[in-house]
């Protein structure tokens, strides 16, 4: 199937071409139709990363009337992250249609928001339920006449405490009026608003796969909870192009790691709860654009987030629930790209990524840290990498490279040692340093291997139902 025969809307289509999308996704492909043709509401369940928020922007966008100068659809999100994400898919998609829309939430000066809804004109607003109510209160946000209203990751809604809000607001919307709702899973109490305020509603269910390992290679790591922020700038250190999230169980862990990766000369911007509105877009922008190579934040703080390319995903220790770990990592190996997620855990965490094997699967490699003489190697290839364009232009234009004349000064200096001691002297004041400074921290290895050979082993469960099918003893591994 391609879009083409999802929708007509030719704007639309040739978005979707820039847009290099070729094959809608599984949950494109159920509920768009479902969408366009259904009278009654929508309740769609699927996973986070597998096209929903196309799913559910394609058809709106084909139901707005632009001539009109009232808001049509109100878009709710449980966090301004996810609001930001949702109206660049309704640019994104509506980029050959005179749409407009506007994103409201909280954490930020009422003044500018309120602007846009009055002169800006909206056809669409996508907000956060507290900032929506409040704008609703106000006499602001006029509902009066919006048509459809989309509820997007209400299991998350209901984790943060947002249902109340929710509830208070369907009703807030008078007259003919549709809600869609699209949620991973489908607990007690978003059922219960699904009956309370939903008429005639069609349930799709994308089925939940189970997680593939061909494009993410997982790992885990046990040393001592102590050695986690030098595992981690270990990691970042000795990998080429490394782009990634590391996931920390707390704020203050957030703020220690990404005070030391910065104190190694590691780009890295931190998301956690103190942070202002301000701040946190600031981080977000930083790592989007990739002036950063490291994301450091929470769970809470990560929520709807959602980026491309990332290369790597680091826990700071093994999540809580089995539903974290698949979330966190799944935001990398997507389109096709190869990812990789290395768990640091301590040895007493060792049964919970037991757990985590059996739930997802899939076999968790162990991951040995970057030895000293790894960093140190990797270190100066990179330096050397960096100066190659200069020494390239060196030996090209010989006596012809413009040096500065203060240059005469230095080379005197240097009279009388031989080619070989002036780059000995150039090595060791370039990296004596720092090359100490990880000589002095080290071997994590050491310690990890150490750990790794206590008695607490596991296996895979793949492996153990085969040798105990065939009556022999499974064989253990340890970590």
């Amino acid at each position: 199937m391609n879009f083409s025969e999802l929708t007509t809307c030719q704007p639309i289509l040739d978005a979707i071409k820039d847009l290099n999308f070729d094959t809608p996704t599984d949950i494109q492909q159920e509920a768009i139709p479902v969408l366009q043709n259904h009278t009654g509401d929508f309740v769609g369940q699927a996973q986070t990363g597998t096209g929903k928020t196309g799913a559910f922007v394609i058809p709106l966008l084909e139901r707005i009337d632009f001539t009109k100068k009232n808001v049509q659809s109100l878009i709710l999100a449980p966090t301004r992250e996810l609001a930001h994400q949702i109206s660049e898919e309704l640019i994104k998609f509506g980029k050959y249609l005179p749409m407009r829309s506007t994103t409201v939430y909280g954490g930020v000066s009422y003044q500018k928001q309120i602007n846009a809804l009055k002169k800006d004109f909206p056809h669409i607003v996508v907000g956060t339920p507290g900032r929506v109510l409040d704008l609703i209160d106000k006499g602001i946000l006029n509902l009066a006449l919006v048509k459809i209203t989309i509820i997007d990751e209400a299991d998350e809604m209901l984790n943060m405490g947002f249902l109340e809000d929710v509830e208070t607001i369907l009703k807030a919307i008078k007259g003919e009026r549709k809600i869609w709702m699209f949620s991973a899973t489908m607990p007690r109490q978003i059922l219960k608003i699904i009956n309370d305020n939903f008429t005639d509603p069609q349930i799709v269910r994308v089925q939940k796969k189970a997680m593939s390992s061909e494009n993410i290679n997982q790992s885990v790591c046990v040393l001592e909870h102590k050695h986690f922020n030098e595992a981690i700038c270990r990691i970042v250190e000795t990998k080429d192009d490394f782009y990634g999230i590391v996931f920390c169980q707390t704020k203050q862990e957030t703020k220690d790691l990404a005070d030391r990766l910065l104190a190694r000369g590691i780009s890295v911007a931190a998301l956690h709860g103190d942070l202002s509105q301000a701040d946190r877009d600031q981080s977000m922008m930083k790592f989007r654009n990739k002036k950063v190579q490291l994301l450091v934040c929470t769970d809470v703080a990560a929520r709807g987030l959602d980026i491309s390319n990332v290369t790597h995903v680091i826990n700071f220790g093994v999540p809580k629930n089995f539903e974290s770990y698949v979330h966190r990592i799944g935001r990398t190996g997507r389109c096709g790209l190869a990812g990789e997620a290395i768990t640091l855990a301590t040895p007493g965490q060792l049964r919970q990524v037991r757990r985590i094997e059996i739930f997802t699967k899939n076999r968790i490699d162990r991951f040995k840290i970057p030895s000293a003489q790894d960093v140190k190697r990797m270190k100066i290839k990179k330096e050397l990498k960096e100066m190659e364009s200069l020494k390239q232009a060196i030996m090209e234009k010989k006596d012809s490279f413009k040096i500065d004349e203060s240059f005469t000064i230095f080379k005197e200096h240097l009279d009388g040692l031989s080619a070989d001691d002036v780059l000995k002297l150039m090595f060791s004041w370039k990296f004596n340093f720092d090359l100490r400074q990880i000589d002095n921290i080290g071997e994590l290895g050491q310690s990890m291997a150490t750990t790794a050979s206590r008695p607490k082993q596991w296996h895979h469960p793949e492996s153990n139902r085969r040798r105990q099918h065939h009556g022999r003893s499974a064989t253990r591994r340890a970590y």
